[in-house]
């Protein structure tokens, strides 16, 4: 099964779950913008899983320039 096809089962897959649960709720124009949704959410996920980690990678901490004129936080 390529990418593609993967991702497609995957939208598909979680397209039915909505639409199980609430598709007696959404018109034809709503499912639609369901389904866009959904392949955006799968994309981006497939995306973040695309990126490999290490047992001993931490999160970047963020970086916060100090300034005088500023409160302490």
């Amino acid at each position: 099964m390529t990418d593609g096809e993967a991702a497609n089962a995957e939208v598909e897959a979680l397209f039915a779950l909505v639409t199980a649960r609430y598709g007696a709720r959404l018109d034809a124009q709503q499912r639609e913008g369901v389904r866009k949704a959904i392949e955006g959410i799968v994309e981006q996920a497939r995306a973040v899983r695309a990126v490999r980690l290490g047992n001993a990678d931490e999160p970047t901490p963020a970086f916060r320039a100090y300034r005088a004129d500023e409160p302490a936080r």
